[in-house]
């Protein structure tokens, strides 16, 4: 048997909630799982700042038999800094999560009793609220430093708020909603500050679409997140405005930003009552973590399996997507459907797959060849339409011959996942006949929105290794393009499965990105290469007008 000091090393390695379970299996695992060793490794390392901040707002000297005791109490929500915070310990994980009073937000124009009223409600647990009367322009801002918060965590930030039964203009048009870490590039997205009546918004939609639709276009591109009832408690709503990942927080404390805006639409508003903002531990930070977590116990395992986690993994519009499956299936857990989704599946019609990036969760969109833009490719001179067992897709491109060959697709970046880097791919195969497909490099591009296209080449097949070789015969002009275009050359690799990755370019999918277009051209023929064919062309036509006047000329043609 292990001695009770080594019993008591190993149960502060894992959680709170593990410990007590662990105190069942034997007296010496009780004591063990019962002492100040382990429980102040659950304790967060600034505990005795925040006990001693507590003590001061309740004018009291607060005495703990033992860090247990300690803990639990500090499980209880409990307010500081004048009344104007409150601050409670995650019961199984001991994570820190703290909630921001209405007078601790920056809110516009909140000492004018014309727009704000502070009152007292029975139903909150601050002193005070802060209720909207009416105003045009509504601005909330919050702010917490990321060295209060535990460190390697996820967090939510939320608002919380009531909407009273005289409520008008919050459902006009989405507010913008954003939450920045330090300098940090700011998560954006829309939420309504109300729980939209589908009857209402359709009599609206009717008679002021019009209006409608120019309102919204004021309004950055989001989700349009709506109120949700709590489950602690269902008198009050929250809104998620967004997520972030607190770091180590060695030397780098910086400070995370929290805001709602709805200052575009101008109408005017009121009925809404803010309790408070608040930084919430979310669950596990990513797919791995939850598979890597659930090793430790059946009990983490079984909290790591919960549909809560991995709904958190899912894309927001993963219902949509399940709709748009050309073979829909049944699952029976959220982590299920997650794994389910990481493997290709046809949508739309089948002009498109969709999977997930088993590792982060984030979306990954492949496009058939009837999907893109190919010009003649309905053409049967040019391109011809097959079925090809070795393609996931139900039909494929082959090109017979051409002389211009331009291959275009998009895709909306709404369908992306934000602030993700992406690369876009042409995925090709060469038969054994292939020819001048080494002559000059295609030019590949990625263009985001309007911010600017991204340029390169490619050989949509190997060179000989010898360049002076391959570029013999060659006018001076080509051998010159051919040079110049050599600089700059994008990669293009063999998959396992065969066919051929060229890399056409990356782009960085923000939140306010609406179009991608990547394109890919190969273009035989320069405007000094059609200059001299029509030169040609021309005096050809010249020389035959020339021989036909000479031959209608001689007198043996006469009367013919």
């Amino acid at each position: 048997m292990l001695p009770e000091s080594c019993v008591s090393v190993i149960l502060s390695l894992t959680s709170p909630s593990e410990a007590c379970k662990y105190s069942l299996v034997s007296t010496t695992f009780q004591s063990a799982a019962e002492s100040d060793l382990v429980w102040e490794r659950f304790l967060p390392s600034d505990y005795q700042e925040i006990v001693s901040n507590v003590c001061n707002n309740y004018n009291n000297n607060l005495k703990f038999s033992s860090k247990k005791e300690l803990f639990l109490f500090l499980c209880n929500p409990l307010l500081m800094a004048d009344g104007k915070l409150s601050f409670k310990l995650e019961r199984s994980t001991g994570r820190k999560s703290y909630v921001l009073s209405a007078r601790e937000l920056v809110i516009t124009w909140s000492n004018d009793p014309m727009f704000w009223v502070w009152k007292s409600i029975p139903e909150s647990r601050f002193s005070v609220v802060a209720e909207l009367r009416t105003v045009s322009w509504l601005e909330i801002q919050g702010k917490i430093r990321t060295k209060m918060l535990s460190p390697n965590t996820k967090y939510g930030a939320y608002l919380i708020v009531k909407i009273t039964d005289r409520s008008y203009g919050l459902d006009s048009i989405p507010s913008e909603i954003s939450v920045q870490v330090g300098n940090n590039q700011a998560m954006t997205n829309t939420a309504y500050l109300c729980s939209l009546d589908i009857k209402k918004q359709n009599m609206k939609n009717l008679f002021y679409s019009n209006r409608t639709q120019m309102l919204k276009s004021r309004v950055i591109e989001g989700d349009e997140r709506v109120l949700n009832k709590r489950e602690e408690d269902g008198n009050w709503m929250e809104i998620e405005l967004g997520e972030f990942f607190n770091g180590e927080n060695d030397d780098d404390e910086e400070e995370v930003k929290m805001s709602l805006k709805e200052i575009k639409g101008q109408q005017l508003k009121g009925g809404l009552i803010i309790e408070d903002c608040f930084a919430h531990i979310l669950s596990f930070t990513s797919p791995i973590d939850a598979c890597q977590i659930s090793l430790v116990s059946p009990a983490i395992r079984a909290m790591a399996d919960s549909d809560n986690v991995w709904e958190k993994f899912l894309p927001v519009n993963y219902e949509d997507i399940l709709l748009r499956l050309m073979h829909p299936f049944v699952y029976s857990s959220k982590k299920e459907l997650y794994f389910r989704l990481c493997n290709p599946h046809l949508i739309d019609g089948g002009n498109k797959t969709f999977s997930l990036d088993k590792s982060s969760g984030k979306k990954c969109f492949v496009l058939s060849a009837r999907a893109l833009n190919i010009t003649w490719a309905e053409n049967p001179l040019y391109w011809t339409w097959k079925s090809f067992p070795a393609s996931r897709f139900y039909e494929v491109a082959e090109l017979r011959t051409i002389w211009w060959l331009e291959i275009q697709g998009k895709i909306d970046s709404r369908m992306l996942s934000p602030n993700i880097d992406y690369e876009a791919y042409l995925i090709v195969k060469f038969v054994d006949r292939a020819y001048g497909l080494d002559i000059l490099p295609s030019k590949v591009s990625v263009e985001i929105g309007n911010h600017g296209k991204l340029e390169g080449s490619v050989y949509l097949r190997q060179q000989h290794e010898n360049e002076k070789q391959c570029l013999e015969g060659f006018s001076s002009s080509q051998r010159m393009r051919s040079m110049a275009a050599s600089k700059g050359i994008e990669e293009k690799k063999k998959r396992e499965d065969g066919w051929i990755e060229i890399e056409l370019g990356d782009c960085f999918r923000s939140l306010w990105d609406r179009l991608l277009h990547f394109s890919q051209a190969a273009i035989m023929f320069d405007d000094q290469d059609l200059g001299f064919f029509a030169n040609f062309l021309g005096i050809f036509i010249f020389v035959l007008v020339i021989a036909y006047h000479y031959v209608m000329a001689d007198p043996k043609y006469a009367g013919n």
